[in-house]
């Protein structure tokens, strides 16, 4: 009868044993999962709030009632990542632990034209050079486009950004992470007086926002 308990109290101590390496293999496990899920989820974050502070970037240079330019870097992660931009969207994405793909799509609050090589113009001051070459006039203040010439302007920048917008919505410029990308303010002002004279009080002026690289 003695040995039968003996054996018994082997029994259970040999299952409690294998209760405790089964709790500390599950907390072990666990712990690992956390800190991998933990740690997509805070790169995630970080993307989201890159393009967060982009977006805020271009609503703030769109408040300004001057032409204005800003210069944005990109932070340095610990991580690859990689960002590009439509007229509406930026989008960032990186690797996650597990090969999934981590995204992060962020909406402009204006639409924004994109300048590249596709186009007869990537930056503000090769837009009025274009403007010049094209209509005899930069389009800026001091050269404003005349009466003649407002409509054509008008809707050559309409079919600009209406050709730009499918575009880039089905083919997004990726940017080069490592450079700064260019944000613009730009002014085309307009002269809607009959004579060659300009008189500021009947002025008209539009604007939009441009982002481009200097990639070179």
């Amino acid at each position: 009868m003695s040995k039968f308990i003996r054996n018994n109290q082997g029994v259970m101590s040999l299952t409690l044993s294998q209760i405790g390496l089964i709790i500390a293999t599950g907390i072990l496990l666990s712990a690992v999962f956390s800190t991998v899920f933990l740690n997509d989820w805070h790169k995630n974050s970080e993307l989201h709030n890159i393009g967060t502070h982009f977006s805020t970037l271009l609503e703030g240079i769109d408040t300004c009632f001057f032409e204005n330019t800003k210069i944005y870097y990109f932070p340095d992660k610990n991580y690859e990542y990689n960002a590009s931009v439509s007229t509406e969207y930026i989008t960032l994405n990186a690797k996650g632990n597990w090969d999934n793909i981590l995204s992060n799509k962020i909406r402009f609050v204006k639409k924004t034209f994109v300048g590249s090589v596709n186009y007869n113009w990537s930056s503000g001051e090769e837009f009025h050079i274009f403007l010049n070459d094209t209509y005899g006039k930069f389009g800026n203040e001091t050269h404003p486009i005349f009466k003649k010439d407002i409509n054509s302007v008008k809707n050559m920048i309409l079919d600009e950004f209406e050709n730009m917008s499918y575009f880039y919505a089905i083919n997004p410029l990726d940017l080069d992470i490592q450079k700064s990308v260019i944000m613009e303010k730009i002014y085309i002002f307009y002269d809607n007086n009959d004579d060659k004279k300009w008189d500021k009080t009947n002025d008209e002026k539009q604007n939009f926002i441009l982002i481009h690289q200097n990639i070179k």
